[in-house]
């Protein structure tokens, strides 16, 4: 066998990614290669520990190691490498026992075994499951667990922090109060006012205060001012309406800006109205060439 046949076989390998490679996919790429040399390439990657053989619906599935991968497990049996591999396939999502059982058709006890050899290598480890608290899921010890397996920032230990949700929910909302209303109360803001935040500016209003010691996204921030609004505590809305924007655009977190609603008082509608951003309003008389029954601007206000 040549090095340029196993070479070949690694990459094709390689391309098929976590969907794996078949005899038949590769003699579709490769229709002048020798059956000998092809199997003899896949025997010796596996040996090398750089392909991985998974049988799946009668069929077998070669998978491709990373270089930087191999190596890790080259101690292992052939039970251990079975489970050690089962293991990495799933990723940061982790497998419970029992799924583990029946993707390597081991008995119970020998994957207990190989778990423990695992673990004291430092090749794994086991963690909770917010989604199912009485499974223990196993991982690759580098990985971190996805927030499906965590509950994200919400959860410490497995346990929703109440304390910590309300504590960030209600910075969030006194942010936002603050950004809504003039500091004199007897000033309203117009309908040109443009500084009411969306979710990436109270994002950066909590993490540059350190109200939060913990990572979180615009989309974690998102879910906070989601219950403000169901709460009736906060109201959103399009900050600006351009040509291209249609009603797909109001899934972007990033078109929507909030604005607090205070002690369930109403704003006065002045500030919605013409009058209320008028330029000229100073001079608009109603016998003047500048006159409410001739205003344009009124007129297209009422016309709903």
């Amino acid at each position: 066998m040549s090095n340029t046949t196993e070479e070949q076989v690694y990459a094709e390998c390689l391309k098929a990614e976590s969907k794996g490679l078949t005899y038949s996919d590769y003699m579709n790429i490769h229709p002048d290669a020798k059956v000998e040399q092809i199997v003899m390439a896949l025997n010796s990657l596996l040996t090398k520990g750089m392909v991985e053989l998974f049988h799946v619906r009668n069929e077998l599935i070669y998978k491709a190691v990373k270089k930087e991968d191999v190596g890790k497990a080259g101690n292992l049996n052939g039970e251990e490498q079975v489970v050690y591999s089962t293991i990495r396939a799933s990723g940061n999502e982790g497998i419970w026992t029992k799924h583990l059982k029946s993707k390597t058709n081991l008995h119970e006890t020998v994957i207990k075994r190989c778990l423990k050899v695992l673990e004291q290598k430092a090749l794994v480890k086991g963690v909770k499951s917010v989604k199912f608290p009485t499974r223990k899921l196993y991982m690759l010890m580098e990985l971190t667990p996805s927030e499906e397996v965590t509950g994200g920032p919400w959860f410490t230990d497995q346990e929703l922090d109440v304390e910590f949700v309300e504590h960030l929910t209600r910075s969030c909302y006194n942010y936002i109060l603050m950004k809504s209303f003039p500091k004199n109360p007897s000033v309203v803001y117009t309908k040109e006012y443009s500084s009411y935040p969306n979710a990436t500016a109270v994002r950066k209003h909590i993490m540059d205060r350190k109200i939060s010691q913990v990572e979180l996204t615009v989309t974690d921030i998102t879910m906070l001012l989601d219950v403000l609004v169901y709460d009736g505590k906060v109201e959103r809305f399009v900050a600006q309406v351009d040509d291209d924007w249609g009603e797909d655009d109001m899934e972007t977190n990033s078109d929507w800006v909030y604005k607090a609603v205070r002690d369930g008082k109403t704003e006065s509608a002045w500030q919605e109205c013409p009058c209320g951003v008028c330029p000229v309003v100073e001079f608009c008389t109603e016998t003047g060439p500048i006159n409410p029954a001739g205003c344009t601007y009124y007129n297209k206000w009422l016309d709903f």
